[in-house]
Order: C-alpha cells, then sequence, then structure tokens
C-alpha cells in the first residue's frame, strides 16, 4: 500500500533530492532561514540520522510528514540504508565538482624576473590560472610577477605550449591578467551566484603546479565573508603558491573567486606577506574580477585609491572616524574636507551610501574602491550634513614638511601656555625672507588662530609646503600686523647659526635628584647589552631636552670620549645622549632593534623630554637598526642618523605623512648611500648627507660632529 503525501508536505521531486544531496553533503544546514553550523568532521550513523532531522526542520514540513518522510529514508526498500555512507557522499562530491572545473585551469610558468618580497623568493616555476574567456584570456595571480619576467608559458589542459603576455595586473587584490592565441576556443570557469553563499559551506581550492591535466584540490570551508576589507573571502582550505590563481570551487564546480596571496591586515598594495602557514587562505570574489575585466583588458592597472585623510583612535570597532587632518593635495582636501570632520557616511553611488560608524566599516567601505573611482563622503561638521564627491588616486602628492624657520621662546608669554613668541629666527628661511622678528608672537595662521587645540606644529603640519600663507603676527606693545610668507620644505644643507636658546626657571621645588645627572648606567633589565646616558650638569626637571639615543659601533663604548665629544652640546642646547653597545663585539643583530624604543621610553619616563627632538643614531651595523627603529615608530622618532652605513638594496623606504615625517642625517663613503638619499628624498624626507666616514675612536676630533649637532639643533625650528 503507497503512502500518499498531503499538499502541504509534498515538496517537488526536483528540489527535494537536491535539497536532501546538499544537506546530506554540507557542513551546515539551512533552519528557520538562519544558518546552523555543524562541525563537518562527524561523519558517523548518527549524524546521518540527526542531518535527516534538521533537513525535515528546513523543508518546513509538519511534524507528522516529517516522521513519513524519515520513515521512508531510513528503511526505503530500495536500498537507502545500504547506501554509501557520508564520507563516501562528500569525496564523490568533491571529485564531481574538480573534474567538472579543472579544463578551466592551466599552469603558468615563468622564466626569469625572480626577486625577493617580504624575505621569499618569488623564482621561476609553475604556478595556477584560470580561464575567464575562451579566446584566451587568463587571470593568476601576481606572486610570480613582482618584476617583469623573461618569459610566460601558460600549459593548457591538452599539453599546448602557449606564450603569455602580461597585460595588467589589479595590485589591489594581487591579480595579474594574461593573454594568449588560441586555436580553438578555451573553456572558460563558470561562475558561482554570490547570494547562494553561506559561511560553513563545502569549498575546493585547485591548482596546477604539479600536473598540467589533473588539478590538485584541497577541501575547506567558507569560513569568511567580506574580508581583508570588504576584498576578499576566506577559507580553511589550503592554500599557498601552488595554487595562487586558481579558483576555489562550490559543489557545483563552479567558481566563487581566484587564489591570492593578499594579507588580511593590509589595505594598500605592496604587502604580500604570507599567510598559507596560518590555516587560512583568501580568495577574490570572481565577480569583482569579472567587474574591472575591461579595464585589465585595456592595459590599466588597478591600484587601491587613496582619499588622503587621517584620524586618531586606537579602536576600530567603537570609535567614530573623526578627522585629525587631511594630506595636503589630497582629493579630500581639494574638495574641502577639513580636520574635524566626521565621517558618517561612504559609498561610490547615492543610493548606496554604508553607514560609518568607526574606523573598521570606514575601511570596509572604501577598501574596494579603486584609484580613479568616484566616491560620495557624507560628513557631519558640527552637526551640519555635507554631501562630498570625489575621485580617489592611486598616488597622494609627495608630502613635505613645511618650514617656516622660527625658533619658538621656551618662556613665552607666562599667560599663555600655548603661545608662540618668536625667540629665534634663522637666516635665509621663509621667515627671515617675510621680515618676521624675534619677539614677535604669531597669532594666526591662514585665519586658523593659534592656541590650545591648534598647536603651531599642527597648524603647519596640514599646509602644503609650497603654498604662500598670511600670518597674523603681534608685537610687544600689542599691535598686530598681517605678513605673507612663502613656505618651503625644511632646508638640507649645513646651516651656521648662532641663536641658543635658554629657558628661565624657578628651581624651587624642582624634582632633579630623582633625576641623576652626568655619566649614568641604565637599567636594560634581561637582555646582556649595556648603555648609559649623558644628561647635562645643568639639566632640570622643569626644562625639556632633546634626547638622541644611539646604537653603537660594534663592541664595548668608550664613556669618556663620549662625554667629552658631547659634554658642551648637550649643556649649551639641552639634550640628553644615550649610547647603547651591543650584545656581541661582532656587531648588532635583528633581534636587538627592539632597544631602541626600550632606551627611549625608559628616559621619557624619568627625564623630562621634548618630543619634537627625539632622534635615534646608529653607527656601522648599528646604523640599519636606528632605521629600523624609526621606521617601526615614525611618530615618535623626528630625526635619524646614519653614520657608515651598509644599506642593503631593497630597503623599503615608506612615504612621509604628516606628524610622521623624520628627518635623516647620513654620512660616509658607502656605494649604498647615494641610493638611499635618493629614495628618502623621492619619498618626501630631508637628508642632509656627507661623504665622510666616522671614526668612533677619534670621536672627539671627528669632523662629522659638528655638522651633526647643528642638524639636531634644527629639529627645534618650526
Amino acid at each position: 500500500m503507497g503512502i500518499e503525501l498531503d499538499s502541504s508536505c509534498r515538496p517537488e521531486t526536483g528540489s527535494f533530492v537536491a535539497h536532501v544531496i546538499s544537506v546530506l553533503t554540507s557542513p551546515f544546514c539551512s533552519h528557520d532561514s538562519r544558518s546552523r553550523q555543524v562541525d563537518h568532521s562527524i561523519h558517523s550513523a548518527s549524524s546521518f540520522t540527526v542531518r535527516l532531522v534538521m533537513l525535515s526542520k528546513s523543508l518546513g514540513l509538519n511534524s507528522m510528514c516529517a516522521r513519513i518522510i524519515l520513515l521512508i529514508l531510513l528503511i526505503n526498500v530500495d536500498g537507502w540504508a545500504n547506501d554509501p555512507p557520508l564520507a563516501e557522499l562528500e569525496q564523490s562530491a568533491f571529485q564531481a565538482a574538480t573534474l567538472f572545473a579543472q579544463d578551466s585551469v592551466v599552469q603558468v610558468e615563468t622564466f626569469g624576473g625572480s626577486e625577493i618580497v617580504n624575505q621569499q623568493l618569488t623564482a621561476s616555476g609553475p604556478s595556477t590560472g584560470t580561464i575567464l574567456t575562451s579566446d584566451g584570456w587568463i587571470i593568476t595571480s601576481t606572486f610570480q610577477f613582482r618584476g617583469q619576467p623573461a618569459s610566460i608559458t601558460v600549459v593548457l589542459p591538452d599539453q599546448q605550449r602557449k606564450a603569455a603576455k602580461l597585460v595588467a595586473r589589479d595590485l589591489s587584490r594581487e591579480l595579474a591578467l594574461l593573454k594568449i592565441d588560441v586555436d580553438a576556443p578555451l573553456r572558460p570557469i563558470q561562475v558561482s551566484d554570490p547570494n547562494a553563499w553561506k559561511v560553513g559551506q563545502w569549498v575546493m581550492a585547485l591548482g596546477k603546479t604539479f600536473d598540467t591535466q589533473n588539478a590538485s584540490c584541497s577541501v575547506g570551508i567558507l569560513s569568511a565573508l567580506g574580508r581583508v576589507w570588504n576584498k576578499a573571502i576566506q577559507t580553511d582550505a589550503k592554500v599557498s603558491p601552488q595554487n595562487y590563481g586558481g579558483p576555489i570551487l562550490d559543489l557545483n564546480g563552479r567558481a566563487m573567486g581566484i587564489l591570492t596571496p593578499i594579507n588580511p591586515g593590509i589595505v594598500t598594495e605592496g604587502e604580500v606577506e604570507q599567510w598559507y602557514d596560518s590555516g587560512i587562505g583568501f580568495a577574490i570574489p570572481l565577480r569583482d574580477v569579472l567587474d574591472r575585466l575591461s579595464r585589465l583588458q585595456q592595459g590599466e592597472d588597478i591600484y587601491p585609491g587613496k582619499l588622503g585623510i587621517r584620524w586618531r583612535g586606537k579602536d576600530e570597532y567603537s570609535e567614530p572616524v573623526v578627522l585629525h587632518g587631511v594630506s595636503p593635495g589630497s582629493p579630500a582636501a581639494k574638495i574641502g574636507i577639513r580636520k574635524g570632520d566626521r565621517v558618517v557616511g561612504l559609498g561610490i553611488r547615492p543610493d548606496a551610501i554604508a553607514t560609518i560608524e568607526n574606523h573598521s566599516q570606514f575601511k570596509h567601505a572604501i577598501g574596494t574602491v579603486d584609484a580613479g573611482q568616484n566616491v560620495i563622503i557624507a560628513i557631519d561638521r558640527q552637526g551640519e550634513k555635507l554631501s562630498f564627491e570625489c575621485m580617489l588616486v592611486k598616488d597622494l602628492p609627495v608630502y613635505r614638511e613645511p618650514y617656516l624657520g622660527v625658533l619658538i621662546d621656551p618662556n613665552g608669554e607666562a599667560s599663555e601656555p600655548s603661545s608662540a613668541q618668536i625667540g629665534g629666527v634663522l637666516p635665509e628661511s621663509p621667515a627671515a625672507k617675510a621680515g618676521l622678528k624675534v619677539g614677535e608672537t604669531l597669532q594666526s595662521i591662514q585665519g586658523t588662530k593659534i592656541d590650545a587645540e591648534n598647536s603651531l606644529e599642527s597648524i603647519l603640519g596640514a599646509l602644503d609646503f609650497r603654498e604662500t600663507v598670511d600670518i597674523v603676527v603681534r608685537d610687544g606693545a600689542g599691535e598686530t600686523r598681517t605678513v605673507s610668507v612663502s613656505l618651503q620644505p625644511r632646508p638640507e644643507n649645513d646651516l651656521e647659526w648662532d641663536y641658543r636658546l635658554t629657558r628661565d626657571v624657578d628651581t624651587e621645588g624642582d624634582a632633579t635628584k630623582d633625576s641623576p645627572r652626568g655619566t649614568i648606567q641604565l637599567p636594560l633589565g634581561d637582555v646582556k647589552n649595556k648603555a648609559f646616558a649623558l644628561v647635562p650638569s645643568t639639566y632640570q626637571q622643569k626644562v625639556p631636552h632633546g634626547l638622541l639615543v644611539i646604537f653603537g659601533d660594534a663592541g664595548s663604548q668608550n664613556q669618556a670620549q663620549w662625554s667629552t665629544a658631547w659634554e658642551n652640546f648637550i649643556r649649551e642646547h639641552r639634550w640628553i645622549v644615550v649610547v647603547a653597545q651591543s650584545a656581541e663585539e661582532k656587531g648588532w643583530t635583528f633581534d636587538e632593534a627592539e632597544l631602541g624604543l626600550r632606551l627611549q621610553s625608559y628616559m621619557t619616563q624619568n627625564y623630562t623630554i621634548d618630543r619634537r627632538r627625539i632622534a635615534v643614531g646608529g653607527i656601522g651595523s648599528g646604523s640599519l637598526l636606528a632605521y629600523i627603529t624609526s621606521v617601526q615608530m615614525p611618530g615618535v622618532f623626528r630625526g635619524v642618523w646614519l653614520s657608515n652605513p651598509k644599506l642593503p638594496p631593497r630597503l623599503r623606504v615608506p612615504s612621509t605623512e604628516p606628524f610622521r615625517s623624520a628627518h635623516f642625517f647620513v654620512n660616509g663613503s658607502d656605494k649604498s648611500i647615494d641610493k638611499f638619499v635618493e629614495m628618502a628624498r623621492n619619498a618626501g624626507y630631508s637628508v642632509q648627507s656627507v661623504s665622510t666616514e666616522l671614526d668612533a675612536s677619534k670621536l672627539i676630533d671627528s669632523p662629522v660632529l659638528g655638522p651633526l649637532q647643528r642638524w639636531l639643533r634644527l629639529l627645534e625650528a618650526y
């Protein structure tokens, strides 16, 4: 006797069977319109029964119908009870999906053009590519294309070898587009529907590195969407250089995305630290690739778009995007976005504006926007709602710190803690050319009043060094005047000037006894290194001093010689010099780089340090550690001294930013210095360079010492 199902529980046969297969071969199942993840390592008979129970619920069957369906499935006379176990069903599904897609996956061979990227060699050899069109357009990853290979060959599934041309790269998503000529139409990869994706579903990562005909297959789950600031999907399938450029598939054998070495912590291009040993991998959604295909086919490289804004805050998930500054000459500056504005929305179309409540949401909204694309930015300016539109750019204009050429009197006006009273005017500076005078007080620049909220440093830092600005000054009699001043970059020549600022301090109650003076041995805790500080005998706790932390040349240091060489300078110009000694006589190691920050932190906790006059230096092998320290903490060290350096050819020089722009003094004769100086200047840094080697054994008489100390004094100038 047959069993009849009433209309309320009779699904279409095709959809019912498809749903059964989907549930029984997937590590998740749908219930009440919500994803419910189930441990995909369970393959026991009991889990099979559990899946059937959940299946009935996901189909919306009533209690009686569910019992009938389960009974049919469990004791079906056609042999359901004797069907293969779940693990075999899953394996069959993986194999079917792989076979369906593997003829759309090719091997890509490169020869020549190898280089080291983040301590990893992108060597010649095979990788993987995915066919996008029947006429020979192939997408792969940029892993093999950091440089321009001497030759590129694509090996098709039928063993044909085709010369390929690198047409364009998407450096925002780490993808490269290749073109080959074809004799017959190729089989393009099929596209998976993103609307059907669910976190927890099975996925497969394919590669052709080892075999040109049979793809390697790594199985995992779709573990996250919208990763790498909304650019990528994430999987726990094995992803490595062997399958970069290959597809990640759904169970139907359709491509969800293209596997790339994109870094989850980086929004911009160029940083490609590998994550394939971390248990997660990333793929760029194929729909996003196809959306940009026409631009790539025209030979246009794609870059992340840059807006040119800065904000402060440590918690990107709870703090609003209130702007601390706008980069001069940037798209944001050109359309009138200002410091203090709050970003509340961003999108590429008026009907697609994402709400921005924190830093993370802003990064997700702008992360997918390329250079050359327009964005709409919604701003809250002290309660007023504003909307701006601009085109993002590949590179922001090179930032160089604007230079006015004044020294601010440390005594100032007692009633005005934020006073900017001129204590000195440097020769040949913009201030000198404009006629600014010692004793005058700077009142405002370009209409922005200098006060506790807007310091002279913050106002100047937001200006373009090419600008001519109006400055209002007040003299001792209270009379004001407006002066037009043409700014310029900071000088790179050796300036000899006689100004010596002193600060009158009431020493009564001064806590100097708590901060020793003279040559002080510094505690370093659990490291073998030794360090000492040269503190001037005139040091007073209420007077801010400059700080120079030096990685000395290899081996022990002659403390008496260091003291004699620096004694007059530190006393007359209010500086403290710290000298660190390498743990081993042969020189410094990279493990000792953290010592610079440790010493800076100790000194700022125990002495009064002027944050505008903090510098780090190094001699010989110590110079590279000084440079690393400055790059790691660009907002801390404003000056960097590299003495007798031998700099690696691929040393990275990041671009300058407002309030994170160090100034360099480099001395030595090694051939690597000229290239570094050129790179640093091109990146926006001021560099004073002399070709004289420093003989550390004759430090007192070194011709380097005078220019170095004058350069340190210049850090005090605005």
